[in-house]
């Protein structure tokens, strides 16, 4: 039995000896035998990639700025109630025709209405009591004008000396009265009428701020409201606008583009739809205030002929400054380094770097104002 289990230890030795060497044989090198890399497949060479040479050449140069914006109504106008409220009515759609004047939309102020009913009433009252007032008056002027006649018409028929100066008394009395009566006037149904239209004009401005009228004949172009909306004082709730004269807009523009532009200024445009036709156009109208977000261009333009709608897109392009038979280069001839504006001239096989100044630049040309001569090369980058 023992000589049983002394022989199975000796296999399971041998067998682990066995491993470890075929284990050292796959993974370790043996030592004092130097282990030989594998040869690495030589790649080729990169190839100098060669820099574009451009010549300075002489031409003309235009300065363009190109805008993008949409054709609109010259009298357009966002509208809004003045105070805050909820809708109750709105009269109009979009699309609809409205007059100048006409009840577009209201609040609900059905208070402030019955205000203004009885404001009316007090006020018709306070007219009518002074109304009478004057109806008399103006009798009272008659009558006392009768007198007068009467009184002269006397002195006229007089005979005697007394009959005589009897009549001269009593005309003049007559004419103090007469005067008297055309002087009277109530101060208090004045007051009392003038106190009356000031209430009613006040609620009555109160209403209008919850109401909204059409500013002048024209088409409804956005409502953003309908009944029971809640709305706050100066928002934008409706856009109308007259069809008949028509511009282009030109929004979001920076302050830099708004500094190169003036009123008056020429422009070119090309409708989206009609690419292939270009008009006239002429600033009318740049954007007021602070400029420093942009604003909107205004310009008029003659449609040739095209028929445009409200909402066409135009492109337009505005020329800012031409130089004819100019030193140029393109763009990318040009190198700038801590401000410095340079190019690099190849002469044969040497190059050296030149300091150049610049003038007015088009999207494919740079003005070389000094610095370069006509037909050296340059080395672009």
């Amino acid at each position: 039995m023992f000589k049983q289990a002394g022989k199975g230890l000796r296999v399971a030795i041998y067998l682990t000896a066995f491993s470890i060497f075929c284990f050292v044989l796959s993974g370790c090198s043996v030592p004092g035998v130097a282990q030989v890399p594998p040869t690495p497949t030589p790649l080729p060479p990169q190839p100098e990639v060669e820099k574009p040479i451009y010549t300075v050449k002489r031409g003309d140069i235009v300065e363009l700025l190109r805008l993008t914006g949409r054709v609109s109504a010259v009298n357009e106008k966002d509208l809004q109630f003045t105070k805050s409220g909820n809708v109750l009515k709105v009269n109009v759609e979009v699309g609809d025709k409205v007059r100048k004047g006409q009840l577009l939309a209201e609040l609900d102020q059905s208070d402030l209405v019955k205000q203004l009913e009885q404001a009316q009433l007090e006020l018709d009252q306070a007219n009518l009591a002074l109304q009478q007032y004057q109806n008399q008056h103006q009798t009272d002027v008659a009558l006392a004008e009768l007198d007068l006649q009467e009184a002269q018409l006397k002195l006229e028929a007089a005979t005697s000396e007394l009959d005589r100066k009897l009549a001269e008394i009593a005309v003049k009395r007559a004419q103090i009265k007469l005067d008297q009566i055309k002087k009277a006037t109530n101060e208090e149904l004045q007051k009392q009428v003038a106190q009356a239209r000031l209430n009613y004009e006040r609620i009555k401005d109160q209403i209008d701020a919850g109401r909204i009228y059409a500013p002048f004949n024209g088409v409804v172009e956005i409502v953003n409201i309908k009944p029971g909306d809640p709305v706050q004082p100066f928002q934008s709730v409706m856009t109308i606008m007259d069809p008949g004269e028509k511009e282009i807009r030109v929004d979001n523009t920076t302050s830099a583009e708004l500094s190169q532009l003036s009123p008056h200024q020429k422009v070119q445009i090309r409708f989206l739809r009609y690419s292939d036709k270009v008009v006239s156009g002429e600033i009318r109208m740049l954007p007021t205030g602070d400029q420093g977000s942009g604003g909107a261009i205004r310009i008029s333009y003659n449609p040739d002929g095209l028929d445009v709608d409200i909402g066409d897109i135009a492109n337009i392009t505005v020329i800012l400054q031409q130089r004819r038979n100019v030193l140029w280069l393109p763009p990318q001839a040009i190198r700038t380094f801590q401000g410095r504006q340079f190019v690099v001239v190849q002469e044969g096989d040497r190059q050296r770097r030149v300091d150049v100044e610049l003038g007015i630049q088009s999207q494919d040309k740079v003005e070389i104002t000094s610095g370069l001569k006509e037909g050296q090369k340059v080395v672009g980058q």
